[in-house]
C-alpha cells in the first residue's frame, strides 16, 4: 500500500530498505527482483545514448533549449539507473542456481554493470552540474556540457556492453557463432 511510501517521504532511506519496498510492491503483481531488474534496466540503456545524441546535436546547433532538455534527460536517466542496479543482487540470487546458468557469465555481467552504473551516475551528476551552471549563467556551463557529452558516450558504450553480457545469462543461443547454421539458413532462403 502507499502508506509505507507516505511515511518515508522526506526521510533518508537506505538502499536495502528502498529495494525491499520496490520488491514488496512488485510482489503484489507477481514480480520478483529478476523480473524487475530486466524490465527497469532497459530505461537507462535507451535513454543515456538518446540524451547523449540530443545533447551533441543541441551543442552543435547552439540550441540552449535542446541542450537543457538533453541534460535533464541524462539526469533523469541516471536516477532511473538506481533501481535496476540495486535489484541486481536479488536477480542474481534467483537465477544463479537455475540449470544452464554460468556463474562466470553472471560475474562478467556484474563487473560490466558496476562500471556502467558509475559512468551513468557520473553522467547524471555532470548533467545536473551543467544545468545548474546554465541556470546561474556561469561561464563553466559549456565546459560542463562538453564533459557531460564525453562521459555520456562512455556510459552509453558501457551500458551496451553490460546489456550484452546480461543477455548471455539467459539467452546463450543469441551469442553463438555457429557459422554452419547461419550458412544453412542463408542457403534455405535462396
Amino acid at each position: 500500500d502507499g502508506g509505507a511510501l507516505q511515511q518515508l517521504r522526506g526521510k533518508q532511506v537506505s538502499k536495502e530498505v528502498l529495494a525491499s519496498i520496490v520488491i514488496y510492491q512488485a510482489h503484489e503483481y507477481d514480480m520478483n527482483a529478476a523480473h524487475l531488474h530486466i524490465i527497469l534496466v532497459h530505461l537507462p540503456i535507451v535513454l543515456i545514448p538518446t540524451g547523449a545524441i540530443i545533447l551533441t546535436l543541441s551543442l552543435l546547433r547552439r540550441s540552449s533549449a535542446g541542450a537543457s532538455i538533453a541534460l535533464l534527460l541524462l539526469v533523469c536517466s541516471a536516477v532511473l539507473a538506481v533501481p535496476p542496479f540495486l535489484l541486481g543482487e536479488g536477480a542474481e540470487e534467483i537465477v544463479e542456481d537455475l540449470p544452464g546458468i554460468s556463474e562466470d557469465v553472471i560475474e562478467e555481467h556484474e563487473e560490466a554493470a558496476d562500471i556502467a552504473f558509475w559512468l551513468t551516475i557520473a553522467t547524471g551528476l555532470l548533467g545536473a552540474g551543467s544545468l545548474a551552471a546554465r541556470r546561474l549563467g556561469k561561464p563553466t556551463s559549456k565546459s560542463l556540457a562538453l564533459a557531460t557529452v564525453v562521459v555520456s558516450y562512455a556510459a552509453s558504450a558501457s551500458l551496451l556492453y553490460a546489456a550484452h553480457q546480461g543477455g548471455k545469462i539467459r539467452h546463450p543461443e543469441a551469442y553463438t557463432s555457429d557459422s554452419k547454421k547461419t550458412l544453412e539458413v542463408d542457403e534455405a532462403h535462396h
